[in-house]
């Protein structure tokens, strides 16, 4: 019998012939006649590490190809993860280099409980910068996946709170090629070009992009400049093997005005506390990407890489400079094994994970050694099975086992310089899959997440902070319905262990002021809700809700009962867009995001930061005799509403916040050929 997964309708099809070994326990159906050749038309989930298709997975999880991506009208990653994935996204400045995901309830510092992974290399960092989200020009982006939700095993250290992965590398042969523009309000300015395509008589597939983007800033002192460019080359084999090598390289510069102060900032949101402050980056990678073919359906994976980064920040509010180097290096082998188990379907994983981070600080501040650096070091073993008991029931389960190593050295003020932490993470889940179109799921997941190194330098005796650790129980449904309608709705709740947090209460540390980073003394606990519907009728009309809910809170200790900060407790994005004309759409959304407490306010002894809405407007025009030819204009918090969306508290500086961005526009013109 052949097992088929619910499919997947509309233009996110693809046509896609995978080798299966997907077995039915049903009565009278001998193992025979269970390995066979399954056609899964939905789009593949590669965010799974494993190449499985997202019907498969016990978790919530968004795929957006090229089509979507470009039917969204996003200009960027952070902004499509806003408007189209219903995620918090915030921008420091207005800024979208400094854009920050925030994800299941998680509050400062939450871009470090979230796996942003680029073609398979992860782009966090070991320290507490966030990852740069325009490393991916959505112009050169093939397909974006989002998993909500823990996934330890397969990712380790940090997947808390979800995934986000984008591939730039195309998935036929066809030639692809895109030149772009832009121009908006700030005297914002852009260009891109990618090329995509190959040679299938000998199974060879190649891209590449540039993109550049300049911009004055919303406030005073805060232009930005970017130039990104990726480049891949890939070989297919006739037995489904394949080697590939990708490469890639950033410079960006960005002025740092600074926060201002909580009271009294609507009457000069424009200006800079910090007039001289200023940051430059310059990165460059390169990995490998292969897939080896061991026997009928077995499978020898390989990927890794190798980065560096240079970052240089001016603080002239404090009068020195800084230059950070960085330096990683990974590499994961990982063995699948597609063949029958005792009759039944399965697909088994084991893999390997090593990692090795270095972070080299030219501390021009007199507050330390002129130069002192940090090593982190990950091993990890993981074993990971998907079980078919069923065509339409399915178990998976894994574990792993991660060491990560952390050193210091020339660092003043630490009690100890190194430390070995040992982690041990599980999932164990059901997913069934009763007609098509439906999938419903349930999952249980313990993770871990170990700390920046600059929170784990940064503690009151000089002791090395402890990785958190928690439980987490997720429960959801995905449902096509009708051809035009999708739901999906995921339940979740999570129990954290040692949580990091700066604490701006805590006694004084050795550098003379209140507040230092520490280990939540007592449990944190989520729980909370994600869901949305859409429907789409194309050249018609089309109309989409998501909405998200979570509570956070201290479960016991100093603080108990009170709300953790930076959580909003409810967020909802609505849009809709109809056709005037066939190759014209009118579309308009809103945004809500609710009140939250300040950053450090763990206490919640200060006033809320206030709920805002933000409307926006745009116009998508692909004029049907041009071929090739598409234009959009979108409008940005229409209404010019006065709000932000980071604000928080501290012993030295009282109330600060960040405004976010008043009204903007921008103009796009794309033609590909």
């Amino acid at each position: 019998m052949e097992i088929k997964y619910p499919r997947m309708r509309g233009k996110e099809k693809m046509k896609r012939i995978a080798s299966a070994a997907f077995a039915v326990c049903a009565a009278g159906v001998s193992p025979a006649a269970t390995n066979v050749i399954a056609e899964l038309e939905p789009v593949a989930v590669y965010a799974s590490r494993i190449d499985d298709a997202k019907e498969a997975m016990a978790a919530p999880v968004q795929v957006y190809d090229a089509g979507a991506i470009a039917a969204s009208g996003a200009r960027d990653l952070p902004e499509l993860l806003e408007k189209t994935a219903g995620i918090d996204v915030h921008r420091l400045n207005a800024n979208p280099m400094q854009s920050e995901i925030s994800m299941r309830g998680f509050g400062e510092n939450s871009f470090g409980r979230v796996k942003v992974v680029l073609d398979g290399e992860e782009l966090g960092n070991v320290d507490m910068f966030a990852p740069n989200l325009m490393r991916a020009p959505l112009g050169s982006v093939e397909r974006i996946e989002v998993v909500r939700g823990p996934s330890p095993v397969l990712h380790g250290d940090g997947a808390v709170a979800g995934v986000v992965n984008a591939v730039t590398v195309p998935d036929g042969y066809e030639e692809r090629y895109r030149i772009a523009g832009k121009a908006g309000s700030q005297n914002t300015f852009g260009a891109g070009f990618s090329a995509k395509g190959g040679v299938a008589g000998e199974g060879v597939q190649y891209h590449g992009a540039y993109d550049y983007l300049r911009s004055d800033g919303w406030r005073r002192r805060s232009a930005y400049e970017l130039h990104s460019a990726n480049a891949g080359l890939r070989k297919n084999f006739e037995n489904g093997s394949r080697v590939g090598v990708k490469a890639n390289y950033q410079n960006a510069f960005y002025e740092l005005p600074g926060a201002l102060p909580l009271a009294g900032w609507k009457d000069s949101r424009r200006r800079a506390l910090n007039p001289d402050d200023w940051c430059r980056t310059w990165a460059y990678g390169i990995g490998l990407d292969s897939k080896m073919r061991l026997g009928e359906g077995r499978w020898l994976y390989a990927d890794g890489g190798f980065s560096h980064q240079r970052r240089d920040a001016n603080w002239g509010g404090y009068g020195y400079k800084n230059r950070y180097e960085l330096f990683g290096f990974r590499f994961s082998p990982r063995y699948v094994d597609e063949n029958d188990l005792f009759g039944f379907g399965s697909k088994f994983t084991a893999g390997l994970d090593f990692g090795y981070d270095r972070d080299t600080v030219h501390d021009r501040s007199g507050f330390n050694a002129s130069r002192y650096h940090f090593a982190r070091s990950r091993y990890a073993l993981y074993v990971y099975e998907e079980f078919f008991l069923s065509e339409t029931l399915s178990a998976v389960f894994g574990a792993r086992l991660e060491n990560i190593c952390n050193r210091w050295n020339g660092y003043r003020g630490l009690d100890r310089t190194e430390s070995s932490d040992w982690a041990g993470d599980f999932e164990l889940g059901l997913v069934w899959r009763p007609a098509d179109g439906v999938k419903t799921y349930a999952k249980g997941t313990r993770f871990h997440r170990s700390a920046f190194c600059d929170e784990m330098n940064y503690t009151k005796d000089g002791r090395l902070l402890d990785p958190e650790r928690g439980m987490s129980l997720d429960i959801g449904l995905e449902w096509e319905f009708l051809e035009e309608f999708e739901f999906d709705a995921n339940g979740y709740g999570m129990l954290i262990d040692d949580e990091i947090f700066y604490n701006p209460y805590a006694s004084a540390s050795p550098w003379g002021w209140n507040g230092y980073n520490c280990n939540s003394p007592a449990r944190t606990r989520r729980a909370g809700l994600d869901a949305g519907i859409s429907w789409r009728r194309d050249k018609v009309a089309e109309a989409s809700v998501r909405y998200g809910a979570v509570y956070a809170d201290f479960a016991s200790g100093q603080y108990k009962g009170c709300d953790v900060p930076r959580v909003p407790n409810n967020r909802v994005r609505a849009e809709a867009g109809v056709w005037i004309l066939d190759d014209l759409e009118i579309k308009g959304g809103c945004r809500f995001v609710d009140r939250q407490r300040l950053v450090g306010d763990f206490g919640n002894a200060h006033d809320r930061l206030p709920g805002y809405t933000v409307f926006d407007v745009g116009a998508y025009w692909t004029p049907s005799w041009a071929k090739g030819w598409k234009a959009s204009f979108v409008m940005d918090n229409l209404l010019d509403r006065k709000y932000c969306d980071f604000a928080g508290w501290s012993d030295y500086s009282g109330g600060y916040c960040y405004p976010a961005c008043g009204r903007s526009f921008m103009f796009t013109l794309s033609y590909e050929f």
